[in-house]
């Protein structure tokens, strides 16, 4: 039997694309390696928050529009979008071939046919680690974003975070809250106010027609590299000023690492000056919005997230000396796509793709970032690209029925 669709992935990417396709009437399946939403499951630490709040999220169902859900909430919410799915949990796709007017996917339960595919196998789930972390002396327990759950999970002693976006940040004020000595290794990331001119910012911006913006019409193509802006959960503003002044010794980015020996470049001032640089830029664009609608909005205030940082962030350290038992690598993720091919991916291992289409006919992607609109890797954007998909599908079926 070959189905219409077959959808790799159920995390939210795919479950979205699953309702569209039921929507537009499309035969379909979602193959789930493991478990519905199971990044979320294991690879995210037990306090987490999303940072944007309910009326960003309306895909998870019914809520405050200005909560803000928890790691569980979020999971409850996934298995709910599941069970009302066509999802067959525990089957891996490994591998993919052409057949006569549709395609052979390879799986851990055997071969699937379908006439189209929409890939949703997520672009962010393979944690990245640098090389040099196998330098660091064997008493150094070492921990990524996605294997880190709590403070007391860690030895007793101080931690050295690497990478400050957004689970680099969140990470060291919990850890800071917890009375651990925290070393943040610093990045540039942009970020935002919570609250700006009565409002909060988020409010603004998708007012404002932020989250709409396309890759195609960027001032600066370079924006569709850039890690998200910082916000903390809740509302609240975020930056390396406010984690400075917490307790945070800052540095610049860990360049090397010999046993006990750690060295940093001097990028601290200019990463502080990058966020503060992001959020001007934010403010910019919504004080033209309030400009061109005529809205009546208070005058900006001041932020305590851009109070500048005293002292100097050192440039080398010793993990001993300093105290450091552990190391957290918040250094993003990638994806896996090699079971697409060489023919479909390019030598990154990233796949080919024009918008959300592959150049091979009848495959989508969805999930990943910047694929139709800035929001295309999150909430919000999930729903809009997947009705995108799905009257593509419905159209290519069309086409080739005949």
């Amino acid at each position: 039997m070959v189905i219409e669709c077959a959808v790799i992935g159920a995390g939210p990417a795919g479950l979205a694309a699953s309702v569209s396709l039921s929507g537009f009437g499309i035969e379909h399946v979602v193959l789930e390696r493991a478990r519905p939403g199971e990044t979320w499951r294991t690879q995210r630490w037990d306090s987490l928050h999303l940072n944007n709040p309910g009326f960003m999220n309306t895909m998870l169902g019914e809520q405050d529009p200005d909560t803000y859900l928890t790691r569980l909430d979020v999971v409850q919410r996934l298995e709910t979008l599941a069970s009302k799915a066509p999802v067959i949990t525990g089957t891996a796709v490994i591998g993919l071939s052409r057949l006569s007017g549709w395609w052979l996917l390879h799986t851990s339960d055997g071969p699937v046919e379908a006439r189209t595919i929409v890939v949703a196998s997520g672009g962010e789930n393979v944690p990245r680690v640098p090389a040099l972390a196998s330098r660091l002396p064997d008493r150094i327990v070492q921990r990524h974003a996605a294997t880190y759950r709590n403070p007391g999970a860690l030895p007793d002693g101080g931690v050295l975070v690497v990478g400050s976006a957004q689970s680099g940040t969140q990470i060291t004020q919990e850890l800071l809250a917890a009375g651990r000595p925290v070393w943040l290794a610093t990045s540039p990331v942009g970020r935002v106010w919570a609250e700006y001119r009565g409002r909060n910012i988020l409010r603004w911006l998708d007012e404002a027609g932020f989250f709409e913006d396309r890759p195609e019409n960027l001032p600066d193509p370079r924006a569709i590299l850039a890690v998200p802006a910082l916000l903390a959960p809740g509302g609240h503003s975020m930056s390396l000023q406010l984690l400075a002044q917490a307790g945070a010794t800052l540095t610049g980015r860990l360049v090397a690492a010999d046993g006990e020996a750690l060295a940093f470049d001097d990028s601290t001032a200019a990463n502080v000056a990058y966020g503060d640089g992001a959020a001007a830029t934010i403010r910019t664009r919504i004080d033209a919005h309030i400009r061109t609608h005529h809205i009546g909005a208070p005058a900006a205030g001041s932020e305590a997230a851009e109070q500048p940082i005293e002292g100097d962030p050192p440039r080398q350290l010793r993990l001993s000396s300093a105290g450091i038992a552990s190391v957290v690598w918040c250094m993003g993720y990638t994806g896996s796509f090699r079971w697409l091919g060489d023919d479909l991916t390019d030598a990154n291992g990233a796949p080919l793709r024009r918008g959300t289409a592959s150049p091979a006919p009848g495959i989508w992607f969805i999930g990943l970032r910047w694929l139709v609109r800035r929001t295309s890797g999150n909430f919000i954007g999930f729903p809009k690209d997947a009705d995108l998909i799905a009257d593509s599908v419905r159209a290519y079926l069309g086409a080739t029925s005949h």
